[in-house]
Parts: structure tokens; C-alpha cells; sequence
């Protein structure tokens, strides 16, 4: 393990900064923020009942896949994210009571964006400095 950080660390994969933490995840969420927005253009024959049922669970997906890098228990939400991503659009079926409703690029969009989220999370990071001097402070 120690041979493959050392290879990692020489070709610029090992730590990141927590301010290249930050950047990663708010670049995913950015991107696949709008991404999502995409695809759910394809949900025009949805009920406006159906469409807000389809919005509470998509807004539950994504605030599980922001809890794997804002919460302690971030391998539980990692493993929830996850299955909430792969099964979306059976999830979707069962509680619409019907097939399709929900567009093909949904599974994919979830899917990649928890699995990205979960590797950002998980890449070994740099310590914090105890006492983080501010851009612009005296020192």
C-alpha cells in the first residue's frame, strides 16, 4: 500500500488539499446539478402530482449522495447513495403505480455522480492545519 500512495504522491493522484476537497465537490455538484436538470426534460407526461412526488425523491437522492461528504456516518450514506441511485427508477415505478414514468438517463446520472462523490470522499486528503491562516489576514 505504502509503494502505491509513494507511485500516487510522484505522479500528482495522492493527497488533495482540502481546498482541492472542496473544489471537487462543489464541481460535481454543480455539473451533475445541471445534468439532472437535462434529464428530467424528459418528464412532460408526468401528473403534477407525479412530477412532485419525482422531485421530493430525486431532492432525497441528492441530499443522501451530500450527506457522504458532510456527515459522520459517511460510509452508511455512501452504501444508502448508492442503492438509492442504482434502484431509482424501480424505486420511482412502485410508488408512481406505473412503468417508464421515469426517463432511461436518470439511473446513469445518480449512479455517477454518488459514485464520483464517494470517490472524492474517500481519496486520501492532507491534515487540516490546526490554525488555518485566512488569505488577507495580518500575520
Amino acid at each position: 500500500m505504502k509503494l502505491v500512495t509513494t507511485v500516487l504522491d510522484k505522479i500528482g493522484l495522492g493527497r488533495i488539499s482540502g481546498s482541492d476537497y472542496r473544489a471537487n465537490m462543489n464541481g460535481l455538484n454543480m455539473f451533475f446539478g445541471a445534468v439532472l436538470g437535462f434529464v428530467l426534460a424528459g418528464t412532460e407526461t408526468l401528473t403534477d402530482r407525479q412530477f412532485g412526488v419525482v422531485l421530493v425523491s430525486l431532492a432525497s437522492v441528492v441530499i443522501t449522495i451530500q450527506y457522504v461528504s458532510s456527515s459522520k456516518n459517511r460510509i452508511g450514506y455512501a452504501v444508502l447513495a448508492a442503492v438509492y441511485a442504482t434502484a431509482f427508477p424501480e424505486i420511482m415505478d412502485l410508488v408512481l403505480g406505473s412503468k417508464g414514468l421515469i426517463p432511461a438517463k436518470i439511473r446513469p446520472t445518480l449512479m455517477v455522480w454518488a459514485a464520483m462523490a464517494i470517490l472524492v470522499e474517500f481519496w486520501p486528503r492532507h491534515p487540516e492545519p490546526a490554525n488555518p491562516v485566512k488569505p488577507g489576514a495580518a500575520s
